[in-house]
């Protein structure tokens, strides 16, 4: 599929919005591409791949916004094929509510993986970027979920979520916490994050889901 990626990539080159949605949609509708094999291999890599080819650093960073206001447009134009795969999923009964912590404004992994989690089977929900500790501490009590997940981009937000994750984890004791995003991957960490998980790969998510299943 490597032809069909890099024409995908031409066009969120050219910031064909319409042009790139249909094309995927398309191949969606004709099985060429699995909703996973999109995520993880097109969208997730196109915005790692990201080059400005102009030197205006103020144009640069609304490339960058435009380029992802599309990937979110794609990842939301899945969502009648989601639906279409979990008439046939079975449910697993643990919620999950996916966030990204103060100041993370990078959401598309956490919208990924919210979805990722969806068509295993998990009841799980995106609640918001960039959510302050006492709007996280107030979604646990209003929708009790078993699993609270972090997505965290920025490394620079790897202090004020281990300050999130140790309130959590001292009000809900009972409540699990999943950490993940390139911040842990692309930053060595010396931080003692008191959390349950940290997921890096996809792999690691379907670790997580065969041991709740368990």
């Amino acid at each position: 599929m490597m032809k069909e990626y890099h024409f995908f990539l031409q066009l969120l080159e050219q910031e064909k919005k319409d042009a790139v949605v249909n094309y995927v949609i398309t191949l969606l509708d004709t099985k060429q591409i699995t909703i996973e094999e999109l995520y993880l291999e097109w969208l997730s890599r196109s915005l790692l791949e990201f080059r400005c080819k102009v030197d205006d650093k103020e144009v640069c960073i609304w490339k960058e916004h435009y380029r992802t206001s599309m990937i979110r447009t794609i990842i939301e134009c899945t969502y009648p094929y989601i639906l279409e795969r979990l008439k046939t999923t079975p449910k697993i009964p643990f919620k999950v509510v996916v966030l990204t912590p103060t100041q993370e404004y990078h959401e598309i992994g956490a919208l990924i993986i919210t979805n990722l989690m969806v068509l295993l089977g998990l009841d799980a929900a995106f609640i918001g970027a960039n959510t302050p500790k006492e709007e996280i501490i107030s979604a646990v009590r209003a929708f009790s979920p078993d699993y609270v997940a972090m997505s965290v981009t920025n490394p620079y937000n790897l202090v004020v979520t281990k300050k999130i994750t140790d309130e959590l984890k001292e009000t809900f004791p009972t409540l699990k916490v999943i950490l993940g995003g390139q911040a842990f991957q692309s930053y060595h960490t010396n931080i003692d994050f008191k959390v349950d998980y940290i997921m890096n790969q996809y792999q690691d998510l379907l670790d997580f889901v065969h041991e709740v299943k368990a």
